[in-house]
């Protein structure tokens, strides 16, 4: 066998390109993520998307991101929705699931084995067809972002980080009595 085919054979696929029209339409207004358009890089994610690679967005802007251990992500989701909370879009990548939050609502956040990301933090957000288990550069949503109107306000439709504090704590003592 030749270097050649050993290389081919262990190629990745190319991401699926995604027409920018199926991203931005919606029953609702063409502005699906009302939580990216105001770090004014919605276009470039659009761009991007389309293209089916990883947008980079900042964090701090219009939206914060708490980092969860990935063993926790999904727990703490199915938690979250139990408490009749949306839980907005969260992110499963290599350091864990991420939550995406209002912004400022984690100041005062001091849960165990999680972080909230500094402001200005570059989050690689997938394009928003591509959930768990398909993943791009290892990242794939657990709850992808919905369609938003565009006269919904920055932030509507995620949460405050008070509505994750129960469910975080509660996944990690389960996890703890598995151990």
């Amino acid at each position: 066998m030749s270097v050649h085919t050993v290389v081919t054979e262990l190629a990745l696929p190319e991401p699926r390109p995604v027409p920018v029209e199926e991203l931005t339409a919606a029953p609702v207004g063409p502005v699906p993520f009302n939580w990216v358009a105001p770090t004014g890089r919605l276009e470039q994610a659009l761009t991007a998307w389309g293209r089916g690679h990883l947008a980079e967005v900042p964090a701090g802007l219009s939206f914060d991101v708490l980092l969860v251990p990935g063993n926790l992500g999904r727990d703490v989701l199915a938690r979250v929705g139990a408490a009749g909370v949306r839980p907005g879009p969260v992110i499963l990548g290599p350091a864990g699931a991420e939550f995406i939050i209002r912004p400022g609502s984690a100041a005062d956040w001091c849960a165990p084995a999680s972080t909230v990301l500094r402001s200005g933090s570059l989050v690689l957000l997938p394009p928003p067809t591509v959930l768990v288990p398909e993943t791009v550069a290892g990242r794939g949503w657990l709850d992808p972002p919905v369609h938003r109107a565009p006269s919904a306000p920055p932030g509507a439709g995620v949460p405050s980080a008070a509505h994750l504090v129960e469910p975080y704590l509660a996944a990690i003592q389960a996890a703890g009595e598995r151990t």
